[in-house]
């Protein structure tokens, strides 16, 4: 998980930069889909304090693991504490 996060905040940068014009470019460069990439780059969505969690969270320390498939729903939510509430959920 940690490393699908580094790569979608690598991925902003680049398109903050203008080094990369859309998620079509990236997504032809990396070699995978357009949606693939919409996907990765949805974790920015969740808020600091989590992408700071998972981040810095040991590898294999998480019971159960938590899947970016598991993420996608805490990314969609509105409002930091309801993220944050339902991602401690998925840490226990």
């Amino acid at each position: 998980m940690t490393e699908l996060l580094k790569k979608a905040v690598e991925w902003q940068a680049l398109l903050d930069s203008g080094k990369m014009a859309s998620q079509a470019e990236i997504a032809r460069q990396e070699g995978i889909t357009r949606a693939r990439v919409t996907q990765v780059m949805g974790m920015l969505r969740l808020t600091p304090e989590i992408q700071e969690q998972i981040l810095t969270m040991p590898h294999g320390i998480c019971r159960p693991p938590i899947s970016e498939r598991m993420l996608r729903p805490v990314a969609a939510i509105i409002g930091s504490h309801n993220q944050v509430r339902e991602f401690h959920k998925l840490l226990v």
